[in-house]
């Protein structure tokens, strides 16, 4: 195993994590019962350029401020480099990471799984961002393959990414931009501006008092509690769009469009 862990803080309390991740998970808990920001970026590889990204990792934080920065994995083009070694050691085969399907030597990869075959085989393990957070703390992420998972009340969220996929707890502020991947949010407090191209997103609870929806390929669902003003916006353009708690509801500016699906106001 391959890892890095934030040195001594530099302070306590709140802190926003301002975190660079090309690839693999980022899982971010907000604990209330801690005071300092705790940081670690691990791979179960101990060698080869996963390991190596790792341990050229940055973690530092400077007052309120902690900063992770993952660079890119060498060699992996945009996504994980997979190399399979077959027994007789004369076919190497480097899989970018994504949807592929194949088969050779006798050995079967499925999304980037070895499912059958025999002899010696080299895959990585990926790249794990595992960060707890003290309570009243925000995130801001720039991505490009890697998903974000946020356990606790999180105050502020700013997400960037192209392929990555968003599940959050409950969440202050939250301002979204992804190409492709889904955004599941339990709950938001104030307010939420998320759009996508291709990827659903839905709002369990929301009572805020301002909500942007948009996306091109994917559903929208928001669930609006008798708290929630202001305006909310969802629009799509291949998908449907489900509004709950809206109805009768004068005091909120409602505002919805799809061109290719239907939109439920309740």
């Amino acid at each position: 195993m391959t890892s890095k862990n934030l040195p001594a803080p530099a302070a306590v309390g709140p802190v926003l994590a301002a975190i660079t991740c090309p690839m693999g998970s980022v899982r971010v808990t907000v604990d209330a019962t801690a005071t300092i920001a705790r940081a670690e970026v691990r791979t179960d590889d101990t060698t080869g350029p996963t390991a190596d990204a790792v341990a050229q990792s940055r973690i530092s934080q400077d007052g309120n401020r902690l900063t992770i920065v993952v660079p890119d994995v060498r060699g992996a083009g945009g996504g994980m480099t997979q190399t399979v070694i077959t027994s007789g050691g004369g076919t190497r085969v480097t899989q970018v990471f994504g949807n592929v399907t194949g088969s050779v030597t006798g050995m079967t990869i499925i999304n980037g799984q070895i499912i059958t075959g025999g002899g010696n085989t080299v895959a990585s393990s990926g790249i794990e961002v595992l960060i707890t957070l003290p309570a009243g703390s925000g995130v801001q992420m720039n991505s490009r393959n890697a998903d974000l998972t946020v356990t606790g009340l999180l105050a502020a969220l700013d997400l960037d990414t192209h392929n990555g996929s968003l599940r959050a707890g409950i969440v202050g502020r939250a301002k979204v931009r992804g190409h492709n991947g889904d955004n599941d949010i339990e709950a938001i407090q104030d307010w939420a501006d998320i759009e996508t191209h291709n990827g659903n997103t839905y709002i369990g609870t929301y009572c805020g008092g301002a909500a942007r929806l948009i996306t091109h390929n994917g559903n929208l669902e928001l669930s609006a509690t008798p708290s929630a003003s202001g305006r909310i916006e969802a629009r799509a353009h291949n998908g449907n769009v489900r509004l709950r708690g809206v109805s009768n509801r004068p005091e909120l500016d409602v505002v919805t469009k799809t061109r290719n699906g239907r939109i439920s106001k309740h």
